[in-house]
C-alpha cells in the first residue's frame, strides 16, 4: 500500500469512528433530556403537592 493510500485508509477509518461515536453521544444525549425532564415533572408534582398541603385549608384533615 503506498503512503497516499494509507493516508487515505487512516482518513476513511477516522471519519467512521467519528460517525459512530457521533452516533451513541447522540443516543446518551437524548436518554439525558429525557430524564431531566422525568426529573422535572417529580419535581413538580411534588412542588404542588407541597403547595396544596399546606395552603389550601382544611385538606390537612383528609389525609
Amino acid at each position: 500500500m503506498s503512503s497516499e493510500e494509507y493516508q487515505l485508509q487512516m482518513l476513511v477509518n477516522l471519519v467512521e469512528t467519528y460517525n459512530a461515536n457521533k452516533q451513541s453521544l447522540n443516543d446518551v444525549s437524548q436518554s439525558l433530556s429525557y430524564t431531566a425532564g422525568v426529573t422535572w415533572g417529580i419535581a413538580l408534582v411534588t412542588l404542588l403537592y407541597v403547595v396544596a398541603f399546606f395552603f389550601i385549608p382544611n385538606l390537612q384533615q383528609y389525609v
